[in-house]
């Protein structure tokens, strides 16, 4: 009882979320309709998605629940209904005022100025410098330089001969000596030896090996299913109910055994040995062998030698000598000279004057500003709607036919 007061309860709520969307939905379209006129812009709508499922949105998927089949005069009993709630989005339309910044272009007045060259005839005074040159008589000045000879008093050096003391060390050779030394050298000798080298030698062995591989064999194997046979005659009303019998039938399947099969085999595996042989090998050394020779030694002293020596030494003298001097005299002369003035002399020269006059001119130009402007748009929204789903129960096995193979009942999720 509790099942069915669940389930009239979901289907009102559905059939009240469907009259309310439908309605919502004609109302839209008229105002949708009427905004048309109004430079209304519509967006399209997108397709129809659900959150999950297929059709109206089942969660997952779903098994139809069987039919109900009569066996003999027995029908089945009627399949228990039970109720799921779930959420499904559903897209809706709606309409929305927005508000945009549009480019309006209007045409301004404005005034133009441009600049117009003006030419005026005028007359100027212009004053010239002009050169006079007189010419004038004058005395300068200057000094001559005059040469002299004078008797005076100079300090000459003169070479003179002179006896001076030397003191200096001289190298005497003593008498040579003989001395014996000793020098070394190397030689390289030569030592011939037996010894014994390790070699390496590869000799082949047999060695067992085994391999094994698996694979899948199919055998029949008997298995059994129940089966429930009912009487065929109808029964006794009087007489109490007869149990249905069950008998066990059976049915060949075919199942994959693995099996191993395993080989024996032999190997020839090379394997490497140490083995010591002699060799004769020539070892080579250095031995160090003392020589004497002579050497002949030769010596020297320093003797300090004491003797005079006549040298010539650079002396001052002073003596009276004949110098030729050179003096400035003052020379005073007349000379002849121009001297240059300027003189100013005005003219009247004519010219042209530019000037330039500002010119006013009222034009056309477009003027773009941006205006604040309101629009209707129609939009698509999501809107979460509760759906009941029935659900059927499976009714008992012994209402369908023995199965062809084993294979599970259906069920309702």
């Amino acid at each position: 009882m509790k099942q069915w007061v669940v389930g009239l309860t979901a289907l009102s709520l559905l059939f009240g979320a469907g009259t309310v969307a439908s309605v919502g939905a004609q109302d839209e379209e008229k105002s949708v309709e009427k905004g048309k006129d109004k430079d209304v812009e519509e967006i399209k709508k997108p397709p129809m998605k659900e959150e999950s499922g297929s059709g109206t949105g089942g969660s997952g998927y779903s098994i139809p629940c069987p039919s109900v089949v009569q066996y003999g005069s027995y029908p089945c009993p009627a399949p228990v209904v039970s109720y799921n709630y779930r959420y499904v989005t559903q897209y809706q339309q709606r309409a929305r005022t927005i508000c945009e910044y549009v480019p309006v272009t209007t045409m301004v007045d404005a005034v133009e100025i441009t600049c117009e060259e003006v030419k005026t005839p005028k007359t100027r005074r212009v004053i010239y410098c002009k050169e006079v040159r007189t010419p004038k008589t004058g005395k300068r000045c200057y000094y001559k330089p005059v040469t002299k000879t004078v008797p005076q008093k100079v300090c000459v050096y003169k070479w003179v001969d002179d006896v001076v003391q030397q003191t200096y060390y001289k190298c005497v050779p003593k008498k040579p000596r003989e001395e014996t030394r000793y020098t070394y050298e190397c030689r390289p000798t030569q030592t011939k030896k037996t010894i014994e080298v390790d070699q390496c030698e590869t000799y082949t062995v047999k060695e067992p090996r085994t391999c094994s591989y698996t694979y899948q064999d199919v055998q029949a194997v008997t298995k059994y299913y129940k089966q429930v046979i009912q009487s065929p005659c109808p029964p006794d009303p009087c007489a109490p109910a007869v149990p249905p019998q069950v008998v066990c039938v059976p049915y060949t399947a075919y199942q994959c055994v693995p099996k191993t099969v395993v080989h024996k085999y032999d190997v020839d595996v090379v394997k490497t040995r140490t083995v010591k042989k002699p060799v004769d090998v020539i070892i080579c050394g250095y031995e160090t062998v003392k020589k004497p020779y002579t050497v002949t030694i030769q010596e020297y002293e320093n003797v300090k030698v004491v003797e005079n020596v006549k040298v010539k030494v650079c002396k001052p003298v002073i003596e009276t000598q004949n110098v030729t001097i050179c003096e400035y005299e003052k020379v005073e002369e007349p000379y002849t000279y121009e001297e240059i003035t300027y003189k100013e002399e005005p003219k009247d020269e004519p010219y042209t004057e530019i000037t330039y006059k500002e010119v006013r001119k009222p034009v056309k130009r477009p003027c773009t500003t941006w205006q604040l402007q309101k629009r209707v748009i129609c939009e698509t929204v999501p809107v979460q709607v509760l759906v009941a789903e029935p659900c059927y129960s499976a009714p008992s096995p012994s209402c369908y036919s023995p199965p062809a193979a084993v294979v599970p009942g259906p069920t309702c999720y």
